[in-house]
């Protein structure tokens, strides 16, 4: 669409020398303007733009040449020292200056992430719903590409949880049913060792079942599960970025956050459509992270430094 060029009413063009809002150009649905008045024509915004949305002459001021191409990132708004892009999907007060004491040293960040452990010892003790919303805010603040935005995290709680748990485990009941059946069970032991060797793993995880407590996801009092819709090319990527953002900031608020590989295992094999019904997934959306959450019993005193491998 052809952008129009704004007077400080907010009319159309007039005396070029009288404006205050220079190149105002209408995207799909947004508006993005440069104020000439307090631009510092640094460029900046032209050269972080990963659509070419601005073009610059040198010394001048940008200008909005392709709206139509914004991603909505942000790079624009966020680059520019005197405020002086106005775009409406970033309205000034979502804009903030950045406080560069409270962002962590990399010697604190190091300390954090090399304490994180997939404590284990959870407690029935409920989230704080700071710690919870921190963790949310966090996910939702991770990269995408292209910044498409489509990674949704979903919250199970409660019973949703325990129709996760027995889900889980009855799948591999049934399998170890039939690995581990007198006929079967010499071709296990051969082809499929590690499944072979877990066959007691699981056996103790099914006791601990049917006495009422959750191994498959650790007793978990709240599951994250991290999907995007189908199709998309950058679900795994997008969705894991997430996932590591809400782990690290589950970490410095003391939650506990485990990986549920092992449920992810079974619900590859329970089907699509059972999956997004047990996790009440957006629809058309497939499931690429789940993390189980909870207040531990204690915290780790150490952390020891990773063998070189």
């Amino acid at each position: 669409m052809r952008g129009r060029i704004y007077d400080s009413d907010g009319g159309p063009k007039g005396n070029p020398h009288s404006r205050r809002w220079e190149k105002g150009v209408r995207g799909e649905d947004f508006m993005i303007r440069i104020d000439i008045d307090i631009c510092k024509r640094c460029g900046r915004c032209a050269r972080v733009c990963p659509s070419a949305v601005y073009t610059q002459e040198k010394g001048e001021v940008p200008v909005v040449r392709k709206a139509k191409n914004c991603i909505q990132c942000g790079h624009c708004v966020d680059v520019c020292e005197a405020f002086a892009i106005q775009h409406s999907d970033f309205p000034a007060e979502n804009i903030h200056r950045i406080q560069k004491e409270n962002i962590p040293s990399a010697s604190s960040l190091m300390e954090l992430m090399k304490s994180r452990r997939s404590n284990r010892t959870i407690t029935p003790a409920p989230i704080p719903s700071e710690a919870l919303s921190d963790i949310f805010e966090a996910a939702y603040v991770a990269p995408t590409a292209e910044n498409s935005r489509k990674v949704k995290v979903t919250l199970l709680q409660g019973e949703d949880i325990q129709a996760v748990e027995d889900a889980t485990m009855k799948f591999f009941l049934r399998l170890a049913n039939i690995l581990m059946s007198p006929m079967v069970r010499p071709l296990t032991k051969l082809f499929l060792r590690d499944l072979y060797n877990e066959a007691a793993e699981l056996y103790r995880f099914e006791r601990k079942w049917r006495e009422g407590k959750r191994p498959c996801t650790c007793n978990g009092t709240a599951l994250l599960a991290f999907s995007t819709p189908k199709g998309y090319d950058f679900g795994w990527q997008d969705c894991n970025l997430a996932y590591q953002n809400a782990s690290l900031m589950a970490e410095a608020h003391g939650v506990s956050q485990i990986y549920m590989g092992l449920v992810q295992t079974a619900l590859k094999f329970i089907g699509r459509k059972k999956t997004e019904c047990l996790l009440h997934l957006p629809k058309n959306h497939k499931l690429y992270a789940l993390m189980a959450l909870g207040m531990p019993a204690f915290y780790y005193p150490n952390y020891s430094d990773k063998p070189k491998k």
